[in-house]
């Protein structure tokens, strides 16, 4: 004969039935919501790598002694800023420098734009030239020469600058100049090594301040001389005259089209911390296309008026200093609603990068 369930017995599994459920229903809440959080972090944590990598990019292809730290409030474009070497003030939340021209540096497989490398005793053998009593140079050719670069092509470095900067200068026959500075200079370890590395002041410096050649294109070959896409003509000449050992120069070369700023903008006020101190939410934008050694036109120099390309949104700290050479970077971001409610979970995500 078959046994039916008893009332008592379908009660208490109705009962059971019902504390599992209320069990199960909160573990899977719980699990919900730790996928969600996993997935906020994960998301933030790609986020701030990916403008670090951005970030590292760039700065690994620097010209060192270029390197400089200064505040985005200040107005003087041409002073007031340090050698990240000297930085010890969190206040200065700009990065700068001059960058290698990576775009000319290597045209496609057969040659490159700029080999990187001269001959000292060529160059010497052009530009300075002795008098009878050695007291003194023939002529005055130290403000222009022309500079062989064996295994270079000119003529194709200078097409790729005026591409990249056609929208961007007034003056198109200015638009083909590009920087010049040597390795010695960037080795230098005096206290102002930066500043006269840099070039801001634009101008031409009998004393050896300025320590950025300027330089105007491919020279023509009109007057008959062995010119060809090696040579590269200098518009200026820093270096000082009295100098017998011209120890401006060296074998080896950078070649430079634009510096680069890393720039906070779009900043606001987010909230404190539990100390009272005030936290801020910002976007980190590249700036470029611009030419601190120039004195051709003065809206051409400054990051303020340059390209710009955005890094990063939501940044809430953004931090660089000097690493024996290298350059340590402290990047946060935060999810700012984009899965929490800010004020439920300001969640925020930091990454460091060292960049030699």
């Amino acid at each position: 004969m078959k046994r039916a369930f008893t009332l008592i017995e379908l009660v208490f599994v109705i009962v059971i039935l019902g504390i599992i459920s209320m069990f199960g229903a909160d573990l899977y809440t719980k699990i919900y919501r730790s996928y969600v959080h996993v997935r906020a972090v994960n998301q933030l944590e790609n986020r701030t790598q990916n403008a670090l990598i951005l970030i590292t990019n760039k700065l690994e292809n620097r010209i060192k002694s270029s390197t400089i730290a200064r505040e985005i409030g200040d107005a003087n474009d041409t002073a007031n800023f340090v050698p990240i070497s000297d930085l010890t003030d969190p206040k200065y939340d700009v990065l700068e420098w001059i960058g290698q021209s990576v775009e000319t540096r290597n045209i496609g497989n057969r040659m490159p734009g700029w080999s990187g490398f001269i001959s000292l005793h060529q160059l010497r053998d052009q530009t300075w030239t002795r008098d009878a009593n050695n007291a003194g140079f023939i002529g005055d050719t130290r403000n222009a020469f022309n500079m062989v670069s064996l295994g270079s092509n000119f003529p194709q470095v200078n097409q790729i600058v005026r591409n990249l900067r056609a929208t961007t200068y007034r003056n198109p026959s200015n638009d083909a100049s590009v920087a010049l500075i040597f390795r010695i200079v960037t080795n230098d370890a005096s206290p102002t090594s930066v500043n006269i590395g840099y070039g801001y002041d634009g101008t031409f410096q009998a004393d050896g301040s300025n320590r950025v050649l300027v330089a105007v294109g491919t020279p023509s070959n009109a007057g008959g001389g062995n010119i060809n896409g090696e040579t590269i003509n200098i518009a200026q000449y820093p270096g000082n005259p009295n100098n017998d050992d011209h120890q401006e120069f060296s074998e080896q070369y950078y070649l430079a089209h634009t510096a680069y700023a890393i720039v906070p903008t779009n900043v606001e006020i987010y909230t404190k911390d539990q100390a009272g101190n005030l936290s801020k939410n910002f976007d980190l934008v590249l700036r470029y296309n611009y030419r601190p050694w120039s004195n051709i036109e003065e809206d051409t120099r400054s990051f303020r008026n340059a390209s710009s390309a955005l890094l990063a949104e939501d940044v809430s700290l953004f931090r660089f200093k000097n690493d024996n050479g290298a350059v340590a970077l402290k990047l946060c971001m935060r999810d700012d609603g984009r899965n929490f409610d800010p004020a439920e979970l300001d969640l925020n995500v930091c990454k460091a990068q060292v960049v030699y």
